[in-house]
């Protein structure tokens, strides 16, 4: 008996292979994410990868033209997001593939990863030592601002610039803060402020996100750039909580507002300051002429006992000592002369038992005596003189001591105004009287002259009416 067919109508492998292919492309397109593996270029640029969460696994691929713009250039181990145009069936395998456009890391953890990474190699190279950054300006010609066209980040940071120091001015230069366009914009905005004449602080700012918003603050090259920048940058980029890596190569505000306060100084503050300065310089005038009273009634009670003595004890020291020298000296020529004088007498008698032995002798000795007298008294001439010279010393030194004396003598009677007609008014207590404002009826006073003092009763007080 027959067998009966399976199906009323036969298809064939083809036109089976078409029905699969048309019931795939309705699934559509989606975002999956898996984590990549067998990556995979083919000479006609073709790319492709496996999708996989560890239960399942797909095969993408990305067309030669897309592969250009790609976000992410997925390698082996990353975790990524893939947007999936529509799966494709490949009838001549049997095969079932992805067409992928877009590719971006998925998971923060991948993210920080990268970061933290890319902090270290900054770090050991010393990229982010606070030492290397340029120096804020304390007053800007200009600030130059980098932030997301009419972004919530660009006014945040102009209306914080103009609160703090309504005078700014500021050069905006609007980039894109997201995307994988974002660094090599942000980048070119960097070399454009860096040149301009004026800009003297650039300010980038971007608000708060994810670790996958800011992913374009992570970038090695815009973070070597901020480093080079021959401009001092101010980096408000998130939050405290998520620090991208360009914070730690620049000054970091964390957020829009607070970068202002780096770049600019504060109108408010520096008002304040210049009227504590001019309330102190107001005081300066009273605070000299209680110096000066104070000076002058000091001035009064100086004795000058003191430094005279101790200026004549040291003449007298130095005199004492000079005295001594010349004594020394003048002994000791005395000496020598009295020595020479032995022998000149000792010549003529040695010279007188010789006689009758030769005249020759004689006359030869004879010449001898002359001419050591000669020079015995050369020598006591020199003597003679040297006594001048010493005394004269003595006496040039003495005079100097004098005048010294004497000068500082002078010095200190100059202090003294009462020998002059003056006098020293003050209360009983010491308090020193100014004017007749500080005078009563009937009050005791104090009046100090050069040769004593005198306790006076006042019985009447008359204004000078000029004094108004």
């Amino acid at each position: 008996m027959p067998s009966e067919p399976i199906c009323a109508t036969t298809l064939t492998v083809s036109a089976y292979a078409a029905r699969l292919g048309s019931a795939l492309r309705s699934v559509g397109g989606a975002v999956i994410e898996g984590e990549v593996q067998k990556v995979t270029r083919t000479g006609g640029g073709m790319l492709f990868f496996d999708l996989t969460d560890g239960e399942a696994r797909l095969t993408a691929k990305v067309f030669p033209r897309d592969v250009a713009g790609l976000e992410h250039r997925p390698a082996a181990g990353d975790l990524v997001e893939v947007r999936v145009d529509r799966p494709d069936f490949y009838a001549a395998q049997g095969s079932v593939s992805l067409v992928v456009s877009a590719v971006r890391l998925a998971g923060e953890g991948e993210l920080l990863r990268r970061r933290a990474e890319l902090l270290a190699r900054l770090r050991a190279e010393g990229l982010c030592d606070p030492q290397r950054r340029r120096r804020l300006p304390a007053f800007p010609r200009a600030v130059g601002v980098i932030a997301g066209a009419s972004s919530d980040g660009m006014s945040d940071v102009i209306r914080a610039l103009t609160d703090r120091w309504p005078a700014v001015a500021i050069v905006a230069c609007p980039s894109p803060v997201q995307g994988k366009a974002a660094p090599a914009a942000l980048i070119d905005a960097l070399a454009r402020l860096q040149s301009h004449p004026a800009v003297d602080v650039i300010v980038m700012a971007r608000g708060g996100g994810s670790v996958q918003d800011l992913a374009c603050f992570d970038d090695e090259r815009l973070c070597r750039a901020l480093s080079a920048c021959l401009v001092p940058v101010v980096c408000a980029i998130g939050h405290t909580d998520n620090t991208p890596v360009c914070n730690e190569v620049a000054w970091a505000a964390y957020t829009p507002s607070r970068s202002a306060e780096l770049a600019v100084p504060c109108a408010r503050e520096l008002r304040r300051e210049i009227a504590v300065t001019r309330d102190h310089l107001d005081t300066v005038p009273d605070r000299i002429a209680r110096a000066a009273e104070r000076l002058a009634h000091r001035g009064a009670a100086i004795d000058p006992h003191g430094p005279l003595a101790t200026v004549a004890t040291e003449v007298a020291a130095h005199l004492a000592r000079a005295g001594a020298a010349l004594d020394a000296h003048l002994n000791g020529r005395r000496d020598r002369l009295t020595r020479a004088d032995a022998r000149l007498l000792a010549v003529p008698h040695r010279a007188v038992a010789q006689l009758g032995h030769a005249r020759g002798d004689l006359m030869a000795a004879g010449t001898g005596i002359a001419r050591t007298g000669v020079a015995l008294t050369r020598q006591t001439e020199a003597i003679e003189r040297l006594g001048d010279r010493l005394a004269e010393g003595t006496r040039r030194r003495l005079e100097a001591a004098t005048v010294a004396v004497t000068h500082r003598a002078e010095l200190v009677g100059a202090l003294d105004f009462r020998p002059r007609g003056w006098l020293l008014a003050s209360r009983p207590d010491g308090t020193p009287i100014r004017g007749v404002g500080d005078l009563t009826p009937r009050s005791h006073l104090r009046l100090d002259l050069h040769d004593g003092a005198a306790d006076v009763l006042v019985e009447a007080i008359t204004p000078d009416p000029r004094s108004d």
